[in-house]
């Protein structure tokens, strides 16, 4: 099965993904020119939203390394790398953030602690998903042997941790002035880190040409992480709409690779629900005649006995028997032999039209027709219509017989007081058959209705 990394895009992906990026882009052109304007102060607002980005960013994390260990195709181990690190970087800025746990921020935060390691996570993120579409090029071509996954899934994911640790350590213990200030236009942090965000998007367009599933999301969640940077440039104020809009751009951008991570889980284990229903109905069908095998019979037989000697209600088995059916396989060969059973199948079929009535392929040439709240005269009814099917195909046999016939027996269990097996109830079926047999084949004879109950 196809990884999601080289799945065409569909048109309705393509077209969601796009309506997903000209609302971004909206929104973006909204909030500009209003971004320094100071809305409510909602002091839950920042940690609410820094834990759901640490959140989504494990998760997308996780999932991608998932898929990297089971395709072995480094641009999923880049970006889960890329999103482990935004996880780490997200949470220590937090931990920094001076109001948030304590007056000052933990960890020994400085006064601009959290305002660099801000810098490095919107810095950091766009930096690692270019990478990852470098990489694409560069490595994925061929999958990584399945016995250095495990060391690139160190460097691919755990390097960027790493680099985010080191950051850390940097942004607690830098004397530096702040990165960013009210204007920002002239200062070259803010020009460096925006271009970062805009080359990882135009890189990611430019590269993928938005043919994947995974390049039209990756491009919108690189567009949502450059237009949160964009808007906490032009308001570095908190409690701005600039300053409440990036946030929630800032849990968009791991936000809408996790939704298209779970759709592609969700979309796997409906492959293999509808694969093990498949192989689950093949196991139970016949191959040549696509009826119902043996295995079959023996697992529902039960079942349905139950159901009638709950019910109160006869039950009825026919046994088929196609009639000299060797001699036909020596005279015609056994592709043929092959090509009369299943049309003696189709016409048996064709006069079973009831949904609790089933037909199995009992063995070699012999059918046994099982039928539920059925006496023993419909049952000798249905018994003669297939016999009159089977002889109107006109199928060109040998002496004694010119065309093929079959000959069948019938048995009935009725409810009463006595018990009655199933095996009782397949013998009784089988002998009637046999003197169907020796009475000149081409028959149908029932076995006399034995009022006993069902078990």
């Amino acid at each position: 099965m196809e990884s999601f990394l080289i799945q065409r895009a569909t048109r309705r992906q393509a077209v969601s993904a796009g309506t997903v990026a000209l609302l971004i882009l909206l929104t973006l052109a909204l909030a500009a020119p209003r971004a320094g304007v100071q809305w409510p102060a909602i002091h839950p607002f920042m940690p609410m939203c820094a834990l759901t980005v640490f959140t989504t960013a494990g998760i997308a994390a996780f999932l991608l390394g998932a898929q990297f260990t089971v395709t072995r195709q480094p641009m999923l181990g880049a970006l889960g790398g890329a999103y482990a690190f935004t996880a780490l970087a997200v949470a220590l800025q937090l931990l920094m953030f001076p109001g948030v746990f304590s007056p000052t921020g933990l960890l020994g935060a400085r006064p601009t602690s959290a305002v660099w390691m801000w810098v490095f996570w919107h810095g950091g993120f766009p930096l690692f998903v270019t990478l990852a579409v470098l990489m694409r090029d560069r490595l994925s071509r061929d999958a990584i042997p399945a016995g250095r996954v495990g060391l690139w899934a160190w460097l691919l994911i755990g390097g960027p941790v790493a680099v985010g640790a080191m950051l850390c350590g940097f942004a607690l213990v830098t004397n530096l002035p702040p990165p960013l200030h009210a204007t920002n236009s002239d200062n070259p942090v803010a020009v460096i880190l925006w271009a970062i965000n805009a080359i990882a998007v135009l890189l990611v367009v430019a590269k993928s040409r938005l043919r994947g599933v995974l390049d039209v999301w990756l491009a919108v969640a690189a567009l949502a992480c450059l237009t949160d940077t964009t808007l906490n440039l032009l308001s570095t104020d908190r409690f701005t709409v600039g300053w409440y809009v990036a946030r929630l751009f800032s849990m968009l951008a791991p936000g809408v690779l996790v939704c298209v991570l779970v759709w592609e889980v969700t979309a796997l284990y409906r492959r293999l629900f509808e694969a093990h229903v498949s192989l689950r109905q093949a196991s139970m069908r016949d191959a040549l005649t696509g009826l119902y095998n043996r295995s079959y019979f023996n697992e529902q037989i039960g079942t349905t006995i139950s159901a009638a000697q709950h019910a109160g209600q006869p039950l009825s088995l026919v046994m088929v028997d196609v009639d000299h059916f060797k001699r036909y396989n020596d005279a015609f060969g056994h592709l043929k032999g092959d090509a009369c059973l299943a049309a003696v199948a189709d016409a048996l079929a064709g006069v079973v039209r009831r949904p609790a009535d089933f037909i199995v392929r009992y063995g070699g040439e012999e059918f046994v027709v099982v039928l539920p709240e059925t006496d023993a005269q419909a049952a000798q009814d249905l018994a003669e219509r297939a016999r009159e099917a089977v002889l109107r195909l006109r199928i060109e046999a040998t002496a004694p017989s010119r065309y093929v016939t079959v000959s069948a027996g019938c048995a009935t269990a009725a409810p009463g007081t006595g018990t009655f097996s199933i095996d009782m109830l397949v013998e009784t079926a089988d002998a009637a058959l046999y003197r169907a047999k020796a009475a000149g084949r081409n028959l149908v004879i029932s076995a006399q209705a034995l009022p006993a109950a069902l078990t």
